[in-house]
């Protein structure tokens, strides 16, 4: 701590001198910066506050770690940060320290400065980090990755898409012209293009695919030209992420129409199959509202035939049906609160489906063949054949047969109600 004789010969004590920096404050800028490492501030905030960065001194004037009186640090531009020095961190404080160095020199820490050499550190505290480029600016097939990780993404209309080691020589990327872009940046890259992007394998190939909710839909040969895909930029991307895209559905409640326009059907995507929207419903249940989505006319056909996968829990959209069904077969089998709970199903996403699609579902008379079945309080799977119920064996399930990870758990009344084959 400083003397208070000390303190009275400092320019950060008088009322000239603070009057004098406020008039002189918009002409710092264009003065050459004098500048200290940390460690030497530390040195200084030792001598000057014991290296309390939050202290006041005991008269009330002085604050901080380098003891900054008020009117100093409001002319130096301290408020920014907060309203006394005792309140700005470490760094906000040496950084107005730097500017008043700048315009004072060491002479403001009169006792503490020159014991410390302040004004002949000349290094930056707090030096900038390189600059990266914004990844926007990148052109379609860069590499990128960030500087402390060893993940490596070809930017693809915006998206840094992964890359896998296994792409590197069938893809013939470049791994000497990788552009490094900072950490945020990286991290924050989408990692699959924007819908409806076109993309197909970089290592080659004549199948073509559009990107939708990070799935990629394959566009047939027919429908390459009449849904007017050839008319749009053609990416390359990794193959193994375009196999893994290849694989996922469309998001859960992703309305979909026929990308030629030429069908006026629409549909939402529940669990990969497409369900056929009402004109009704449409506007009652607020698929308007939702962004519509156009997909390949032979990868809608194949998805509207598609039966919900069995297991699948389901209801109403609209609400209107309170009724929760569990499908099987194609069968949209009703569930009272009790199986619900009883038979695991709480523990499920409940989708919702348009009303008339469900209602169709409902009135099925039986499950397509092969469907097999489990009720409660009974060990016996049964398949259904032909309307009919076959008991079946355990003999018939394990490795390279079937699964019981396929059998649809459902009330005791659905199964009574088949006949035994």
């Amino acid at each position: 701590m400083r003397s208070a004789a000390a303190r009275k010969k400092s320019v950060l004590a008088t009322a000239t001198a603070t009057a004098l920096l406020a008039l002189a404050a918009p002409l710092l800028a264009s003065t050459p910066a004098s500048a200290a490492s940390v460690a030497t501030w530390d040195k200084v905030a030792q001598c000057e506050a014991s290296g309390n960065w939050s202290i006041i001194d005991r008269t009330g004037t002085y604050y901080g770690g380098l003891q900054i009186s008020m009117p100093t640090w409001r002319a130096y531009g301290g408020t920014q940060y907060a309203a006394r020095p005792d309140q700005a961190s470490k760094q906000q404080q040496i950084l107005i320290g730097e500017k008043i160095l700048a315009g004072q020199g060491q002479g403001a820490w009169p006792n503490c400065g020159p014991k410390y050499n302040l004004g002949a550190d000349h290094a930056d505290p707090y030096p900038s980090g390189p600059t990266y480029p914004a990844p926007s600016s990148l052109a379609n097939g860069t590499l990128v990755k960030s500087p402390n990780g060893p993940d490596v993404r070809v930017m693809i209309a915006g998206a840094g898409v992964p890359v896998a080691g296994s792409d590197v020589t069938p893809d013939h990327y470049d791994l000497g012209r990788i552009v490094l872009v900072s950490d945020s940046a990286f991290n924050g890259l989408a990692s699959a293009p924007p819908a409806g992007t076109v993309v197909h394998d970089e290592a080659g190939g004549a199948n073509r695919y559009v990107v939708i909710d990070g799935a990629a839909l394959q566009i047939s040969a027919s429908d390459w030209t009449e849904d007017g895909y050839n008319i749009r930029a053609d990416y390359g991307v990794p193959t193994s992420w375009l196999q893994a895209a290849a694989q996922r559905t469309l998001s859960n409640g992703r309305v979909v129409m026929d990308q030629t326009g030429n069908d006026p059907s629409r549909y939402v995507v529940v669990n990969g199959a497409a369900l056929h929207i009402s004109a009704s419903e449409w506007t009652a249940n607020g698929y308007g509202q939702q962004v519509l989505m156009g997909v390949p006319t032979d990868w809608l056909a194949s998805a509207a035939a598609r039966k919900m996968p069995n297991g699948s829990i389901v209801k109403e959209v609209s609400g209107a049906n309170p009724t929760v069904y569990v499908m099987a077969g194609g069968v949209a089998v009703p569930l009272t609160n009790a199986d619900f709970v009883g038979l695991g199903y709480d523990k499920r996403p409940l989708l919702g489906t348009p009303g008339e699609w469900l209602a169709s579902a409902a009135a099925k008379t039986a499950p397509v063949d092969g469907t097999m079945l489990l009720s409660p309080n009974s060990n016996t799977v049964w398949e259904i054949v032909g309307g009919k119920k076959r008991a079946m064996a355990g003999s018939e399930f394990g490795p390279g047969k079937l699964s019981f990870d396929d059998v649809v758990s459902v009330p005791a009344a659905f199964t009574a109600k088949f006949p035994t084959a």
